[in-house]
Order: C-alpha cells, then sequence, then structure tokens
C-alpha cells in the first residue's frame, strides 16, 4: 500500500555516519544548528527533543506571566496548546481560513487584547500563512510572533523563508515532515534581542540520553522498512519504530550491533525484517483484542472523563535538548532537502493538474506571494461519500489517503474542550476542515503511476456529487 508519509532516507549514508570513527558530541550539535540557521537565514538555533520542546522554550524565554493570552488557530497539533499550558500562558483560539488552511488573519485582528504576549503564526501542510499581515498586526499590538514551521521547511513567502519573519520560530523533524532526525526540532530566534534570554532558557535543560536518542534513530530506519509497498498492509503511527525499540531490547541490540559492523541496507532488512513482521502482528492483535467496537469504547471513554480531572499531555522534561546522533542525521536530511522539495512540489503540480476543474473537491487558494513546499497535498470533500468512506475506498485500492492529521480541531477534543475556554460559533470554519479534509500523499516514494492511480479514484468517487 502507498503510505500517507514517507520521509526519504538512504540508509547506508546515515549508518556510515553513525558508525564512523568521528566523534559525536556537542560540536555535532553545533554543527548542525549553525548549518540549519544558515539554510533558513537565522542568526541562532537550537537543536530540541521535538518541535514543541522548542516552543516552550520560546514562550519560557518570554515575559509571559499567568493569564497573559497567547493567540493559536484551533485546528492545529494538540502539543502546540500544551507547550502554551506549561509556559503558564491562556490559549486564545481561532477560527482556520478555508482558502489555505492557516489562521484567518481577521479573526486574529479580533482577538488581540490587551492580554495579548504572543501570536503563533501556523504554516499547516507546507503552505504560508499570511505572515506580513500578522506581523504587522503583531506590531501594531506590541506582540510577539512564533511562527510554527513544524510543516514548512523550504517554503517562502514573498521570497523570504518562513521562519525568518517572527520573532522565533519552530520546525519539526518527525517522520511525517520534509527531513528527519526520527523525532526531533529545531527552535530559531530571529529577534538577536531574544538569543541571550533564549540560551538562558536553554541552560536549565539536558539533552536526550543517549539510549533514547538512538531509539529515535533506529527508529527512523524501522520506520523506512515498515513503509515498504511490499510490507505496509495497515496503518501505522509515524512513532511505530521507535517504539518497537523501546519495548524490544533484543531488537536494540541488534541495531546496535549492525551499526557498529557498518551495515548495508539489504543487511540490515535482512536482520530486522522477523522483528519488524513480529511487531506488526502485535501492533495489529492489540487493535483486534477490544471487546468493543472502537467507536463505542471511544464514546465511554470520553463519558467517563468528564467526571475525573482532565489529563492532558505534558511538555516540561529535564530532558528538552536534541543529541548528537540525530544531529549528525539532521546535517545529512539537510543536505538532500531541496532536491526532496522539488519532487514534493512536482508531484503536487501534477495532481493539481489533473484535479483541475473536478469540483467534486474543494480546492486550497494559495496567493502568489506563497512559494509551497507541500507537505501533503489537501482537497476538501465536496463528495455525497465521507472522509472515512473515502479513505476505506482508497486502502482498498492500495492508497493510504483521508484525514489523518487531527481528526478535531482542539475545541472539539478533551481535554481542551474544557481546559480552554472557546466560543464554539467562532471556530466554525476549522471544524468543516476537520470533517472535509483529503490529505492525498505526495511524498519522495510517490510515483507517477500512484497519481494516475490516485487521480482515477478520487474522479470515479467525485462523479456521485453531493446535491
Amino acid at each position: 500500500m502507498l503510505a500517507r508519509f514517507g520521509s526519504y532516507l538512504n540508509i547506508e549514508e546515515i549508518v556510515e555516519c553513525i558508525h564512523s570513527d568521528r566523534v559525536l558530541d556537542e560540536d555535532t550539535i553545533r554543527e548542525f544548528e549553525r548549518k540549519f540557521a544558515h539554510y533558513i537565514g537565522a542568526p541562532r538555533c537550537f537543536a530540541t527533543n521535538q518541535a514543541r520542546a522548542g516552543l516552550l522554550i520560546a514562550l519560557k524565554s518570554l515575559p509571559i506571566s499567568p493569564g497573559d493570552e497567547v493567540i493559536v488557530q484551533s485546528f492545529t497539533f494538540q502539543g502546540v496548546i500544551d507547550a502554551i499550558l506549561d509556559a503558564g500562558g491562556q490559549p486564545v483560539l481561532i477560527d482556520n481560513s478555508p482558502a489555505d488552511l492557516n489562521a484567518d488573519v481577521g479573526a486574529i485582528e479580533k482577538s488581540v487584547t490587551e492580554k495579548t504576549k504572543v501570536i503563533i503564526a501556523t504554516h499547516l501542510f507546507g503552505v504560508p500563512c499570511d505572515i506580513d499581515a500578522i506581523s504587522s498586526l503583531a506590531r501594531e499590538n506590541g506582540c510577539y510572533v512564533i511562527e510554527d514551521c513544524a510543516q514548512c521547511l523550504g517554503a517562502a513567502f514573498g521570497g523570504k523563508g518562513v521562519g525568518t519573519f517572527g520573532d522565533m520560530s519552530i520546525f519539526s523533524f518527525n517522520y511525517e515532515k520534509h527531513m528527519t532526525t526520527g523525532q526531533g526540532g529545531i527552535l530559531a530566534v530571529n529577534n538577536c534581542d531574544l538569543i541571550g534570554a533564549v540560551e538562558k532558557t536553554v541552560d536549565t535543560y539536558r539533552r536526550v540520553p543517549l539510549n533514547p536518542e538512538k531509539c529515535f534513530v533506529y527508529g527512523m530506519l524501522l520506520e523506512y522498512l515498515a513503509l515498504e509497498r511490499s510490507q505496509y498492509k495497515k496503518r501505522l503511527a509515524a512513532t511505530f519504530g521507535e517504539e518497537c525499540y523501546r519495548r524490544d531490547g533484543k531488537l536494540f541490540e541488534e541495531m546496535d550491533g549492525l551499526v557498529e559492523a557498518g551495515a548495508t541496507e539489504e543487511e540490515i532488512r535482512a536482520a530486522l525484517l522477523p522483528y519488524l513482521e513480529k511487531h506488526v502482528r502485535r501492533s495489529r492483535s492489540r487493535v483486534q483484542l477490544g471487546i468493543l467496537p472502537e467507536r463505542v469504547s471511544r464514546r465511554l471513554l470520553s463519558f467517563r472523563d468528564r467526571f475525573r480531572t482532565p489529563p492532558r499531555e505534558r511538555v516540561e522534561s529535564e530532558h528538552l535538548l536534541m543529541n548528537a546522533y540525530r544531529a549528525a542525521v539532521g546535517c545529512i536530511a539537510l543536505d538532500h532537502l531541496d532536491a526532496i522539495n522539488r519532487t514534493r512540489n512536482e508531484n503536487a503540480e501534477r495532481y493539481l493538474a489533473e484535479l483541475d476543474g473536478h469540483d467534486a473537491y474543494g480546492m486550497l487558494t494559495i496567493s502568489g506571494k506563497k512559494q509551497p513546499a507541500f507537505l501533503k497535498l489537501n482537497v476538501l470533500n465536496n463528495t455525497s461519500y465521507s472522509v472515512l468512506e473515502i479513505t476505506r475506498k482508497a486502502r482498498k485500492r492500495g492508497f493510504e489517503l483521508g484525514n489523518f492529521q487531527w481528526p478535531k480541531p482542539v475545541h472539539l477534543t478533551y481535554p481542551y474542550d474544557i481546559l480552554v475556554p472557546h466560543r464554539r460559533e467562532d471556530l466554525q470554519t476549522s471544524e468543516y476542515i476537520a470533517g472535509h479534509l483529503i490529505n492525498i500523499p505526495i511524498h519522495y516514494y510517490v510515483t507517477p503511476e500512484d497519481i494516475t492511480g490516485v487521480v482515477e479514484l478520487l474522479t470515479r468517487i467525485g462523479s456521485r456529487r453531493t446535491a
């Protein structure tokens, strides 16, 4: 099956780097930070364990007091909300724009108050938001801007790279992104007046220890094998690989030995395939062991949760900083990034050309100022089928399509629907997007034949439209 995501990897290049005589230490991390800063054009970068860790560090480096407001769109990753809450801020949810799925600038303007301290400008799916208008609005109101570029590495607005407009910006390197280190992120600082404050905050945290660091890198390599068409039969999480290594000590030891021996890709594939098959079976069996249907179980759990203190994920941790193994992988990934982004954009353009005129699917509006680096191509479903039905039909044809990002906006997701005050009537577009979004894979491993097959499927489905 064609997987919904798939970061480009050269396994032998990575293994050669991390098993070589070269010492992987603090200098490796600094090299990655300098290389990334040069790539995007930022004065200073800090490598973090995840993008959300970078956001927490950014927020804690600003003069945020309890009750200070941070404006953020509702159709976004809930880890962004966790970071705001951990930093002591109050999230203020605003609606998304149906034109490009990013924040509605008018909604931001209406939400700014005397308590507003930060506006988070998110660039979704590789399409830049209206960052010039958001930046101007922030300057007029004395607010900081943090760009969320987790899904937009390599894109530009008006010829200037995203991530260089705000006071700070964050980037993500998990397995679903433009480049990957397994997990990981970068905090870029553009406002030189904030570099000292960020350095002080960074100094309060530690780097991820060696074995967990290896789990991220080894998991990335296992994920790569798991997504090969001959292996990929059922949906797997982007964290599947690293979770396998955390659970299976023998698998970890096996991979350690392969790296130490400088194994080839074929040797690694032969050695890991039995482990991979075992863990895929376990993943399937855990789902199948449920006594009640999944939909019923979710409803019962939701009902139960209403009567207890709302739990949520915490970003805060002792180890929020990336270590040298992932930094070394990041240096390699940067060398390939522009070529990979060109392939993604070419794939997206092929889809757009093929789907042009098919009004069964709502297409995004991308202004001339925006130069995307597509992460996924997205259309809005106008057919008489639900997105879930389209997902099932696509799976039968060997394609993974659907809304795999966020099934609901934050304000409808427990426990944030309780923890974050909001007016649901002001967030209707985000709900519409979540209910109608179809992610179409455009990654490096998508072929012209895949594009033809997906377009044929969508065209056939779209021939039956909602009246």
